[in-house]
């Protein structure tokens, strides 16, 4: 029997969503392999010994179906093939052949025992371990961005080496009797907000003046809105690709390896911003896709810098990010887990991509901020089949109209959304007041005017709303915080 080309696009979606969940057990079996036939040269055992064998024979067993549903995986998702990609592929696919290669000849080996093939079985087994590891941190870099796993480790040496700096400086000025001085106790650093509480309301600032005589740029009103537009697709919101946390004040103006994302007073130092003036031809250039960060955004960043990089009130992007990993979870049925398969391929060829938040999860994100060409209402219509699932919905950058809030009220488990840089404006604001979940919602650069604004005081979940550079007024704003001053309001006023 000929399955239709629906059915065999399920089947194969759902032989790459098997990626996730056997991924690991190849790498382990294939390293625990090779740690029990290093120990046995060691001690001179005649190889391969029995444990070691059957390890690499489920490890070869494993390898192959991870290799055919990684193809998958990469291909319902819509990768591009990327440099870690190619890699992470055929490394993978070479390593699950070595595996099988190892499995076979272990056998013949075993059977008639010969010093010398063990010796060259063993040296082959190590280097196909070494090619499970490499292609196990590439696979994390892909999916956490380049650097997960490094960064960490660099991260902890460096630690630990300033730990026994430290150590060893105390004990010397304690041989030689040397006494610190009390520390006059600081005021609480704007860095010891916890990223996950939630932040006190905001009250309009005062205009202060900066260098210059210019106004000061309020980082939580100003500098945020442009971050959450243009960064945080990949380096915010959990998200931390190559190992770069811009929702984290502290770490954006901390030297790393003689490096700033943001160096306090020194534009020219600061890699947030030569990256986004780079030209977009340069591989460097962020965002790597989608819009430029204009000019007049630019400006304000290096002014922000200039001036000290101060983070105001003290609320950093990480204490307004959306908490995303503190939702109820369930166990999906057969028929929710086919519905959630058979749609994901069809949204990836819109270039909307849908996965849950956390392997295993039953809450979902969908993502079109990046589909070329943008999507419109009648792609958005689509994801309705997905309504009971997704709870993150990132429609950023895409040609909806304000006809699409007809839609959206089917997504009511929806806890953030994102229609910025869209022509949504109040008619989608009317509708989404009618949400029980909504936490979060992102309306920078949209149509949204103060009517529209009036009605959202009546989202009771509402926590954090982003109206910058709409077409909201600042008395419109202020009315907004005297009726909801529990909100967080982003509005990039002064």
């Amino acid at each position: 029997m000929i399955l239709a080309v629906s059915s065999l696009d399920a089947w194969l979606t759902f032989v790459a969503t098997l990626h996730p969940a056997v991924l690991h057990f190849p790498i382990a079996l294939g390293i625990v392999a090779a740690i029990v036939e290093l120990w046995g040269a060691v001690r001179r055992d005649p190889g391969p010994s029995s444990f070691a064998l059957t390890a690499v024979w489920f490890a070869a067993i494993v390898a192959v179906v991870t290799a055919t549903s990684g193809w998958f995986n990469a291909e319902f998702l819509n990768r591009g093939l990327s440099l870690n990609l190619f890699l992470h592929r055929w490394i993978g696919i070479a390593a699950a052949v070595l595996l099988m290669t190892l499995a076979i000849s272990g056998s013949i080996i075993r059977a008639r025992p010969k010093t010398s093939l063990s010796g060259a079985w063993r040296m082959v087994l190590l280097a196909t371990a070494g090619a499970l590891g490499f292609t196990g941190h590439l696979g994390g870099s892909m999916v956490y961005g380049d650097g997960y796993i490094t960064d960490a480790l660099w991260a902890a040496i460096d630690q630990t080496e300033k730990s026994q700096r430290d150590s060893a400086a105390n004990a010397a000025k304690a041989q030689l009797g040397i006494v610190e001085p009390p520390q006059v106790a600081a005021a609480v650093s704007a860095t010891a907000v916890s990223e996950t509480a939630v932040p006190a309301p905001v009250s309009p600032a005062p205009v202060v003046l900066g260098a210059g005589g210019k106004s000061s740029v309020d980082f939580t009103k100003q500098i945020v809105p442009i971050l959450t537009a243009n960064c945080y697709e990949c380096h915010g919101n959990g998200k931390h690709k190559g190992g770069v946390h811009l929702d984290d004040w502290k770490w954006m103006t901390t030297e790393r390896k003689g490096e700033w994302a943001v160096k306090p007073g020194d534009p020219s130092a600061s890699l947030l911003l030569s990256n986004i003036e780079l030209p977009e031809s340069d591989d460097s250039a962020m965002p790597p896709t989608g819009n430029r960060v204009s000019s007049a955004d630019i400006a304000l960043i290096r002014e922000w810098i200039v001036q000290g990089a101060s983070p105001g009130n003290g609320i950093s992007p990480g204490a307004i990010s959306d908490n995303r990993w503190s939702l109820p979870e369930r166990s999906l049925t057969a028929d929710e887990l086919a519905r959630i398969q058979a749609q994901t391929p069809v949204m990836a060829q819109f270039g909307v991509t849908v996965q849950p938040l956390a392997q295993g999860s039953s809450n979902y994100e969908a993502n079109a901020s990046l589909a070329a060409p943008p999507i419109g209402d009648a792609q958005v219509e689509k994801l309705v089949s997905l309504a009971d699932f997704l709870v993150v919905l990132n429609l950023a950058n895409s040609t909806i109209s304000d006809l699409v809030g007809s839609i959206l009220v089917q997504f009511q488990s929806l806890r953030v959304i994102r229609i910025d840089h869209t022509q949504a404006g109040d008619q989608v604001a009317e509708r989404l007041a009618g949400m029980q979940k909504l936490e979060s919602i992102n309306f920078v650069a949209t149509k949204l005017t103060d009517a529209g604004l009036a009605s959202l005081t009546k989202l009771k979940s509402l926590r954090r709303l982003y109206i910058w550079s709409s077409q909201t007024t600042p008395d419109g704003a202020k009315q907004f915080r005297l009726a909801r001053p529990d909100v967080q309001l982003i509005d990039g006023q002064e």
